[in-house]
């Protein structure tokens, strides 16, 4: 299974969304260069959040603009399709996917239906494993599934 990037985000300050870039560092063990969250806790150095889940919100009539789930990387892809440990690589990064990604409270500012909506489908946390530069377009390619 392969997929691609659709959108980059990096957490400079505090709120949601978060302002979408064209291009992420990603450093091993820290997470994207500049993010707010990057160097806390390397098994939550990114979160990665695939178009099921704003997809989900449009159907249920919130509209989100993508950023708003707070994450990193947003992919054309469901990444909760896949069990934590799943190795993907993207554009020049390795990723691992390590946790669930907790639905919080931050999110009743765009709907408050919205936190118990994306329950356990908001994305997934995952380690940076090999650093590098990702970039919009950037294709995903599913290497290892953990069992």
């Amino acid at each position: 299974m392969t997929g691609k990037v659709i959108s980059l985000h990096l957490g400079l300050g505090s709120g949601l969304p978060k302002p979408q870039m064209e291009v992420l560092e990603l450093i091993a063990g820290f997470g994207a260069k500049g993010d707010r969250h990057a160097g806390k806790d390397p098994d939550r150095a990114v979160l990665v959040a695939g178009l099921p889940a704003y997809e989900k919100a449009r159907e249920a009539g919130i509209d989100l603009p993508f950023g708003a789930l707070g994450e990193n990387l947003l992919l054309d892809l469901d990444p909760h399709h896949l069990p934590p440990g799943t190795r993907l690589r993207v554009g020049e990064a390795l990723l691992e996917l390590a946790q669930v990604c907790t639905v919080c409270s931050s999110l009743s500012q765009f709907d408050l239906r919205l936190p118990k909506l994306l329950y356990g489908g908001r994305g997934l946390y995952a380690r940076v494993l090999e650093g590098g530069l990702v970039r919009v377009g950037d294709p995903v390619r599913i290497l290892v599934t953990a069992e």
